[in-house]
C-alpha cells in the first residue's frame, strides 16, 4: 500500500493538470466537458480507496451526506427556494429529478476533504463546523464562473444570486455539524493532496477563463 500512495502522489497532480490543459484547449468543445462524468466518481474511489477506519459508522455517515447533498440539490433545482433558480447542464452525467447522482458524490468529496484538513484543529464542534461552512462556501464562490462555462449548470440571472451563497453556508454548517459529531477520526495519506489540488484546480481554471 505504501508504494501504491507513492504512485498516486504522482498521478494525482498529473491527472489535476492534464485536466486544466485539456479543458483551456477544448472550451469550445463543450462535447469534452462530459468527461466530468467520470472524473468525478474515479476522484472519489481514488480518494477513498486510501481511507481507514472502514467502519460502518462512517459509511453510514457518508451515505447520509451524499443522500442530504442529493437531496439539498433536487430540491434547489426544482423549487428556486434554496440556492435560487439554477438548471443543471450535460456535463455531471445521469440525473434524477433534474439533478445530476454525482452531485451526491460532490458533497461526499468536499465534505470528507475540508472535514481532513480541519480535524486537527483543537476547537469546539460549533467554531469548526462554522470554519468548515465559510470554506466551503468560499470554494463555491471560486467554483461558480468554471461550473457554468462547463456546463454543469446554468442560472437564470446569469450569475448566482447571494442566496445561493447564504443556502451553501447554511447546509454545509448542518453537514459539518453532523459529520464531526458522528464521524470517526479520518486517516488517509491522499487527502491533504487531493484538497490542494482540487482547489488548485478550480483557482486555475477560473483565472484562466477570465483571460480567454
Amino acid at each position: 500500500m505504501e508504494q501504491l500512495t507513492k504512485y498516486f502522489r504522482v498521478l494525482i497532480p498529473i491527472a489535476y493538470l492534464i485536466g486544466v490543459a485539456g479543458i483551456s484547449v477544448k472550451i469550445d468543445s463543450p462535447q469534452y466537458f462530459r468527461v466530468t462524468t467520470f472524473f468525478v466518481p474515479l476522484s472519489f474511489l481514488m480518494l477513498i480507496l486510501f481511507h481507514k477506519p472502514n467502519s460502518r459508522r462512517f459509511w453510514l455517515i457518508m451515505g447520509l451526506i451524499g443522500i442530504m447533498g442529493f437531496s439539498i440539490e433536487a430540491i434547489g433545482t426544482n423549487t428556486g427556494v434554496i440556492f435560487g433558480r439554477y438548471t443543471y447542464g450535460a456535463s455531471l452525467g445521469p440525473s434524477l429529478f433534474g439533478t445530476p447522482f454525482n452531485m451526491a458524490i460532490n458533497w461526499m468529496m468536499l465534505v470528507y476533504l475540508v472535514a481532513f484538513v480541519l480535524q486537527r484543529w483543537n476547537t469546539s464542534l460549533a467554531l469548526k463546523s462554522v470554519a468548515s461552512a465559510i470554506i466551503l462556501t468560499v470554494f463555491d464562490w471560486i467554483l461558480e464562473p468554471v461550473a457554468i462555462r462547463l456546463d454543469m449548470w446554468s442560472w437564470d440571472w446569469v450569475t448566482p444570486p447571494l442566496h445561493n451563497y447564504i443556502g451553501w453556508f447554511l447546509f454545509s454548517l448542518l453537514v459539518f455539524g453532523i459529520f464531526y459529531r458522528f464521524s470517526p477520526k479520518l486517516y488517509n495519506p491522499l487527502a491533504n493532496l487531493f484538497a490542494l489540488m482540487h482547489g488548485l484546480f478550480f483557482i486555475a481554471l477560473n483565472l484562466i477563463f477570465r483571460l480567454i
